[in-house]
């Protein structure tokens, strides 16, 4: 499934990365507030303590860097709905009598371990010993992709009633989608003034390597900035330039709010209008999220969910 599809686990999961520390104050609670009642079932306040060690297992050091007071409301209010979304897909699987491959929840746990001692931690013992320090053991984090992949089937049975039809009415709807825009694969080097820029431009014309140069004397680590569409959200005048180079030109240097650009082009590709057959999977994948929200939407709205405000806030 594609990875956009999954905003019910991945959206709110990223939110906690992000501002985690802000609850890091909240340690004394009692582990048995309920603060939601999803179906009858209790979301405890340790439920969300629980949900944040799995955060800071995954950044070490948001505590410390996240740790302002003025997000913990938020970010409580954020995690306790992550929670409930979760209880009412899970729900809904078990009435449809849907089931998750535990072959997948292994591999999926099996991926994130992997990447959690190398990326991370950098050797087992680290890892071991940060699960130790926050109390977590691995069922936890393997219980945590178990539940990202209940979204996941719901997603693939709701979905599969969107046929071809509904999407190339979707495409007559958005004519967007069957027009490409043009694209030139670019590289720049951003330099503070007009002058250093003319200096770097003069080793360019004397048949220095681009990148080479870009790498030594560039503002902006990213040298090569690789495909570029003319739609895409860049300096206009940036865009401009770039788009009236051919392949192998060199731009003169191009003054934006960001410095002075060095633009070079490798390739470039005209508009030209698209074929339904060559955006059926990307519209067939939109119009399946899009039956997919409303479908969800509709779950929440008719779900028995309570929440206690004045807890959760306190």
């Amino acid at each position: 499934m594609c990875e956009k599809v999954k905003r019910l686990t991945v959206y709110f999961f990223i939110i906690a990365l992000m501002l985690s520390g802000a609850l890091s104050g909240c340690g004394n609670i009692a582990e048995k507030e309920v603060v939601a009642t999803v179906y009858g079932e209790d979301i405890e306040e340790k439920d969300i303590e629980d949900f944040l060690k799995l955060v800071y297992l995954h950044m070490p050091n948001s505590q410390e860097t996240y740790s302002q007071e003025e997000y913990a409301s938020f970010l409580k209010e954020e995690i306790l709905w992550f929670l409930v979304e979760n209880k009412v897909i899970e729900h809904e699987v078990n009435k449809l009598g849907l089931k998750v491959d535990e072959g997948k929840v292994d591999q999926d746990f099996l991926q994130a371990r992997e990447e959690l001692v190398k990326d991370i931690y950098g050797s087992e013992e680290n890892y071991q010993a940060r699960l130790k320090e926050l109390g977590i053991k691995e069922e936890s984090i393997k219980n945590f992709h178990r539940k990202s992949l209940l979204t996941e089937v719901l997603y693939e049975h709701v979905s599969k009633d969107v046929t071809e039809e509904d999407a190339r009415a979707f495409a007559d709807d958005n004519p967007l989608f069957l027009e490409k825009p043009a694209q030139v694969y670019a590289f720049h080097i951003l330099l503070e003034n007009r002058e250093r820029a003319l200096d770097v431009l003069k080793l360019l014309q004397e048949g220095a390597d681009f990148m080479e140069v870009g790498q030594e004397y560039s503002l902006d680590k990213f040298v090569e900035l690789g495909n570029i569409s003319s739609q895409d959200m860049l300096d206009p005048v940036f865009l401009e330039a770039a788009f009236d180079l051919e392949p192998g030109e060199i731009s003169q240097p191009v003054e934006t709010a960001y410095g002075f650009h060095i633009i070079k082009i490798t390739e470039k590709e005209e508009a030209r209008a698209l074929t339904f057959d060559e955006v059926r999977e990307e519209v067939m994948e939109v119009k399946k999220r899009e039956y997919f929200d409303q479908y969800f939407q509709k779950l929440m709205e008719e779900a028995d969910i309570e929440t206690f405000e004045k807890k959760i806030n306190e």
